[in-house]
């Protein structure tokens, strides 16, 4: 069966959008890179939706690895782009909605939620007040930017390090920069790291402990973490697989963390990385997502 397929990536060295393009050549799919950088849009007669020369309304699959980060604007724009070729019957992978919902911090902290999946107490606010009473209760609290990516931008705030006026201030800067604190309970560990989980459909094909390096706490690949192999229990493979679910993905890389209480998921990513769970455990997730990303379109 012939399909027509592409990867939507900005930088054509990323290590798993080469991954991806290698599954589907061995498929026998030629699967070229699309930057989304160049789309274009034509509304009216004779309408279409092209990047590098090539319709997007041609195609059965659009593989999205990246859609690049350039302003609010053009971000909305590609991803409405995303809508409509779903509409228009092309495969979009992941879905547009979930890629946005995993991006969207307070989004998917609300879906694990609703799919009674464990994650830190969190507060979301643009009142400074109810900021500051929040990083009181939490004594150490974890701000993130809402759409943050690569552990950029994160801090570790505790009540009262700089003092009743020193909280506001930090607080009120952050305030001002994003419009809003999403605050998130610190919780400390023996050994600064989380579990990643890579989710393929209904299955995890693996997981890693994302370390910290020295004397950090930030334990992404992309800010020094190194990955080591991490035992996949019953426990990690239900809590992925149904916060994966719950953001409607059909692939998703799923952030754990240990507590006293079990684990509990903090983040899920529409996007992720295959490299550090190939390194740590030379597992190609590619080849699964290719397989079911076929099937998924064989099957319409």
């Amino acid at each position: 069966m012939s399909m027509r397929s592409g990867i939507v990536v900005s930088d054509p060295d990323d290590w798993t959008a080469r991954a991806l393009q290698a599954s589907f050549v061995r498929r026998g799919f030629d699967t070229p890179f699309l930057d989304f950088s160049d789309l274009q849009a034509v509304i009216g007669e004779g309408g279409s939706i092209c990047s590098r020369g090539m319709n997007l309304q041609d195609l059965d699959l659009l593989v999205i690895r990246d859609l690049g980060r350039h302003s609010a604007g053009d971000l909305a724009f590609r991803f409405e782009t995303l809508r409509e070729l779903e509409r228009l019957g092309v495969l979009i992978v992941n879905p547009p909605e979930a890629i946005a919902g995993a991006a969207n911090k307070f989004a998917t902290s609300l879906a694990l939620q609703r799919a009674g999946v464990p994650t830190p107490r969190t507060v979301v606010t643009g009142n400074l007040d109810e900021a500051l009473s929040a990083l009181r209760v939490f004594e150490r609290a974890v701000s993130k930017p809402l759409f943050g990516y690569k552990g950029r931008d994160i801090l570790l705030l505790q009540s009262g390090r700089k003092g009743a006026e020193g909280d506001a201030e930090e607080l009120q800067g952050i305030i001002k920069r994003q419009g809003i604190v999403y605050l998130q309970e610190f919780i400390e560990s023996a050994t600064p790291r989380d579990i990643r989980a890579f989710v393929v459909g209904d299955e995890v094909s693996g997981a890693i402990y994302r370390v910290a390096p020295k004397g950090a706490w930030i334990s992404n690949l992309a800010r020094g973490g190194r990955a080591e192999p991490c035992p996949l229990t019953g426990e990690i493979a239900d809590l992925a697989v149904r916060a994966s679910h719950a953001v409607g993905a059909v692939y998703s890389g799923v952030d754990l963390l240990e507590t006293p209480q079990g684990l509990k998921v903090i983040e899920v990513n529409g996007t992720p990385s295959g490299r550090g769970i190939f390194e740590a455990l030379g597992a190609d997730v590619a080849e699964k997502i290719a397989d079911l990303v076929i099937l998924l379109r064989e099957s319409r």
